[in-house]
């Protein structure tokens, strides 16, 4: 009997220190993140029938929110980083915002280098943080 309650005692610590175990709040799931389209054209120069709405109200361009994110809420986003082979990455990502469920939101008049502009977001919560690379592209002709 005395093996036996060794093993009960053991297992009893065991449980007690797995109790008391502060584990991280929730979850998040981002394996599946992307956005459709994951591209967006900016024009510079206005298309009078294509742009007519967005001139007339002053409306930024909107991407499209960010899918295949799951999570504990708040889910949380945030432009990480913005990269360019072809024009100013640090220009573009001053003026670029991000809102919720992860749509971005590029000012209608505001003036960078024609070029392409990718861009990583961080989603996040209480207890997670997942950078998601490369995952919208801006391409401003």
């Amino acid at each position: 009997m005395g093996e036996m309650k060794k093993y009960l005692v053991l297992i009893g610590v065991i449980l007690v220190w797995w109790g008391c175990h502060n584990p991280t709040p929730g979850y998040l799931e981002t394996g599946n993140a992307q956005y459709v389209p994951d591209t967006m054209i900016i024009r510079k120069e206005l298309d009078p029938l294509k742009d007519a709405y967005r001139k007339m109200n002053n409306a930024p361009w909107v991407s499209p929110k960010c899918q295949g994110v799951d999570g504990t809420a708040p889910v949380l986003f945030e432009i990480v980083d913005v990269t360019s082979e072809d024009g100013d990455a640090a220009m573009f990502k001053s003026f670029l915002n991000i809102r919720g469920g992860g749509r971005m939101e590029f000012p209608l008049k505001v003036s960078v280098p024609v070029g392409h502009y990718v861009v990583s977001v961080r989603v996040s919560n209480e207890g997670y943080s997942e950078v998601i690379p490369d995952v919208f592209t801006f391409i401003v002709e």
